[in-house]
């Protein structure tokens, strides 16, 4: 009468019925409901231990380990799930790059995100929670780089100081305040740099962004490519993850929707926008018309026609040329 418990699973000699192993998972899905994850990944663990490959376990045991901080063997059990079939690939993914962020595999997180994204397999209304995964494990991995290297003192630099060195210095120069409390006089230096018109875009962006993270809550004043705001750092989103932007990659999606290269391009350069252009959002031009333009903009890339002489073409052209100065 075998046959009507199902198949008898035996592993070192130990025969383990599939009524126990049902009920193993059934304890560790009450334990994952109740957030009790240490109970969970014990009553888990034990049915792996005879059944590697059940479908029914890997996502609550990955999401389980993760909670409790066993990174290496949530990404083995991640890295079961993902090759499964068996859940929705994408949010598998998450969880595998969230779990390699912790383990800092930076380099890898990075290479499969920008895979993700070349290959459009990430639809525009994930973009955000994967466009968040890539920020966080670039700010985590610079800073692991900053804490593994020979420990240097720095004396505060002036204003004068900054703006002789290169961009790129500037950036690594910035990159020393990155997760630490900013005094007053660090959070002046940071205004000046912001409000200096001659600096490169991405590093008013970056100062801004240091501003916005400290809570700083004086207005400052930002000039990019011929416009000019003032904003408090404090009230600002973050670069592209304001309601505007997240609008126009939808936008821009539909635009595009039988072509997922060609989105992928004028989403990644709208998202480029956001960063160096920031806190600028297109102002003065509805939704519609940036993704339209943005639309010209990547065909012009494939016919080789230019594009047609408007404010807004020359704005986006004008930012996206900035990309790699």
């Amino acid at each position: 009468m075998r046959h009507r418990y199902g198949r008898l699973i035996k592993k070192d000699n130990i025969v383990v019925f599939p009524g126990a192993l049902e009920r193993l998972i059934e304890k560790g899905l009450d334990a994952v409901e109740d957030t009790d994850y240490a109970e969970a990944v014990e009553a888990f663990g034990q049915a792996y231990h005879f059944d590697p490959d059940n479908t029914r376990l890997l996502a609550p045991y990955a999401v389980s380990l993760y909670e409790t901080k066993n990174f290496p063997l949530a990404k083995e059990v991640a890295t079961k799930l993902l090759h499964s079939g068996t859940t929705d690939y994408l949010d598998a993914m998450e969880l595998y790059l969230a779990i390699s962020i912790q383990l800092q595999d930076y380099e890898e997180v990075e290479m499969t995100i920008e895979t993700l994204l070349d290959e459009g397999i990430v639809p525009p209304d994930t973009l955000k929670k994967f466009n968040y995964l890539r920020d966080l494990n670039k700010r985590l991995s610079y800073r692991y780089i900053r804490e593994v290297s020979e420990p240097q003192k720095h004396d505060l630099f002036t204003l004068d100081e900054f703006v002789q060195e290169t961009t790129e210095t500037q950036q690594k120069m910035l990159a020393v305040f990155e997760n630490s409390e900013l005094d007053q006089t660090i959070k002046k230096l940071l205004a000046q740099i912001v409000e200096t018109e001659s600096l490169h875009p991405i590093v008013k962006t970056y100062a801004l962004v240091l501003l916005r993270d400290s809570g700083y809550e004086k207005e400052v004043t930002v000039q990019k490519f011929g416009y000019s705001k003032n904003v408090i750092p404090a009230d600002l989103e973050l670069p592209s993850q304001d309601e505007r932007s997240i609008n126009v990659v939808n936008q821009i999606g539909e635009l595009f929707e039988k072509d997922p290269s060609r989105m992928q391009m004028a989403i990644d350069a709208s998202l480029r926008y956001g960063i160096i252009a920031y806190p600028f959002c297109w102002d003065g031009f509805t939704t519609f018309e940036v993704a339209d333009a943005y639309t010209e903009y990547i065909e012009s890339m494939f016919t080789g026609e230019p594009v047609t002489n408007t404010e807004l073409n020359s704005l986006i052209k004008s930012v996206d040329e900035q990309t790699d100065r």
